[in-house]
């Protein structure tokens, strides 16, 4: 399995475009709509101007006050469902939004940003520049685009060129372009006529080229496994290498800036800082860990002062002026994972790995607001609330929480297991239930909310995910058996009472009546008909997209976390044949979800996403 933020959206944008399930029209078609979303983490690159700092994560875009270095603050964001650079022109900031493409964001008024428009491109956008009215866009496998921003609310491609690799990252100068190509290595455009865009030259380097940044006559190159390379281009028709140095991890980012060069590196990297005064011999300043991990995919330098974008921490900010003995005196934190989530009230409490519990106001479904959380921890299997206490599974134990105020959880008293590792928490009044992978199903008494205890327990081998319960039954999803269903009478002593086979990975159930709606992974949504729970048979099955891990019944529909493919919304009032009603391909992994009100809250690995 694998911020405090305001949210404000770009409405007379949203009118032009269609995201996911939603209509031009804007009314209610039984579509999924995208409402909000919050908890944003994978920050990938930044662009400073001024106290401003203009952010691109895999939800979109986000801007930053940097009044005060010490606390940086978000002013705006606006969720693009995609995200990976951006760069500033006049008044316009360019997001590359992976596969959604080039979109063009007024931010005339940094408080209240307005997407003007989103332009389709062939690939994945990665990177973008831009010179005068043109921006370059590296399209992934689809090379480099020239795309005419004359009118930013209707951009249109000018030209391109078809580069042999995978276009990743743009330097520009004068009328070169310098891109960085994946396997192909360092390629050099002219681009002196945008729709006439040519090789002029190129070198082949030994790693993946990743990023690419200009000082006086030389790239300098981010080249993956093959470390960092010192490229000679003041002739850019015969580019020489000068220098390769191994980096202290997987090199993915550089910036230049002087006599100085930052390289940030994943695979718990870092960044270092170099001493280029002599381009062909360049020095190693500092090796540098700032969090847990330290996956510096982005790094910027500017004047005596370096950002990391770290893209499962958030973006720290470095105080460089002794480049041997750097200073992080700011950061905007950042969760490393959303991948499970509940509702209270107006409440969500999501948890994810190395974020802890975190609470957000979600009355107003448009702006969802962070209002406080825990401490991390690791081991994050899922989340489940009872009244005023939420409880989180790890891979040890049950976390229990007094969350009576959102903004301040208090910690209870865990309850260890020394046999399983506990995964999907149900409670019914003063009991709850509990799947554990490795062993089966625990039932529990939460009389005292704060501390819960174990009362019996019923033993089945492979990984028992999912659990729903329902009167004197529960039902277990079985990835390697299929869906279990339990008399639990005597909570003491429950009895297996039924059993059907299913195909898949059975990981996430629900049940309504006498239907039991199971996500079976890369089977999708099966339907089982439990009217007779000795004997339970198979009715219908819903195709997956990706790997559905959990479901929801809402009235005459089931909600899916279909992985890759989102979210979907099947209508299963005919069992024998669900039909598919919408579907919202969400940013990231859609792992786990559940129903507030009338709001889908989906816990998107990387995000919280609030849908309708």
């Amino acid at each position: 399995m694998p911020r405090s933020k305001l949210v404000l959206l770009a409405v007379s944008a949203m009118a032009l475009f269609s995201f996911g399930g939603q209509t031009r029209s804007g009314q209610d078609s039984g579509q999924l709509t995208f409402l909000g979303s919050s908890l944003w983490t994978k920050a990938h690159d930044v662009e400073i101007r001024g106290t401003l700092a203009y952010c691109a994560f895999l939800d979109g875009f986000q801007i930053l006050d940097l009044s005060d270095p010490r606390d940086p603050k978000t002013l705006s964001q606006i969720h693009l469902g995609g995200g990976f650079a951006v760069a500033l022109s006049g008044n316009n900031a360019l997001i590359a939004a992976a596969d959604k493409g080039l979109a063009v964001i007024d931010v005339t008024d940094p408080k209240a940003p307005v997407l003007r428009s989103i332009l389709d491109t062939p690939g994945e956008a990665r990177d973008v520049a831009a010179s005068g009215s043109t921006a370059f866009v590296a399209d992934g496998s689809s090379g480099l685009l020239a795309v005419d921003i004359t009118d930013p609310a209707a951009p249109k491609v000018a030209g391109s060129w078809d580069s042999p690799g995978e276009a990743s990252w743009i330097a520009l100068r004068g009328r070169s372009l310098f891109l960085a190509d994946g396997s192909a290595g360092l390629q050099i455009v002219d681009i002196a006529d945008p729709a006439r865009l040519a090789l002029a030259g190129a070198l082949d380097t030994d790693g993946t080229a990743e990023s690419v940044a200009l000082s006086g006559d030389y790239a300098y190159i981010a080249d993956g496994s093959g470390g960092i390379k010192v490229v000679n281009v003041a002739a850019p028709a015969g580019p020489k290498l000068a220098a390769s140095l191994v980096a202290e991890g997987y090199a993915h980012s550089v910036s230049a800036n002087g006599k100085l060069l930052c390289v940030g590196s994943l695979y718990d990297g870092g960044y270092q800082i170099l001493d280029i005064s002599d381009p062909a011999a360049p020095a190693v300043l500092s090796t540098n860990k700032y969090t847990m991990y330290n996956e510096g995919w982005r790094v910027l330098l500017q004047d005596n002062r370096a950002v990391v974008v770290d893209y499962f921490s958030g973006i720290f900010f470095v105080d460089i002026a002794d480049p041997r003995k750097p200073k992080v005196i700011g950061q905007l934190p950042a969760p490393s994972s959303i991948v499970a989530v509940c509702g209270r009230d107006r409440y969500a409490f999501a948890v994810g790995e190395l974020s802890g519990v975190l609470a957000v106001d979600a009355a107003d479904p448009a702006q969802p607001i962070l209002v406080g959380g825990t401490g991390i921890f690791r081991g994050v299997q899922n989340i489940a609330i009872n009244g005023n206490f939420v409880y989180v599974t790890d891979r040890w134990s049950i976390r229990v929480y007094d969350a009576t105020d959102p903004a301040k959880p208090k910690q209870g008293k865990p309850l260890t297991f020394t046999e399983g590792i506990p995964r999907t928490l149900v409670i019914r009044g003063s009991s709850a239930y509990l799947t554990a992978d490795n062993f089966g199903f625990y039932t529990l008494d939460i009389t005292d909310p704060s501390a819960p205890t174990v009362v019996g327990s019923f033993k089945l081998p492979g990984f028992t995910y999912g659990l729903a319960v329902s009167g004197d039954r529960a039902y277990l999803a079985n990835s390697d058996s299929g869906l279990h269903i339990l008399d639990i009478r005597d909570p003491k002593a429950p009895v297996e009472i039924g059993l059907v086979k299913l195909a898949g990975e059975p990981s996430g159930v629900a049940v309504r009546d006498d239907l039991a709606c199971v996500a079976s992974g890369a089977d999708g949504m099966i339907i089982v008909d439990i009217r007779r729970p000795e004997a339970p048979k198979i009715l219908g099955a819903a195709a997956s997209g990706d790997f559905s891990s959990a479901v929801v019944l809402d009235g005459r529909f089931a909600y899916v976390a279909d992985g890759l493919a989102g979210v979907k919304k099947i209508d299963v009032s005919d069992p024998n044949a669900p039909r598919l009603i919408s579907s919202y391909d969400t940013p990231g992994e859609a792992q786990n979800l559940c129903i507030l009100g009338k709001t889908v809250l989906v816990a998107d690995t990387y995000s919280l996403i609030l849908l309708r």
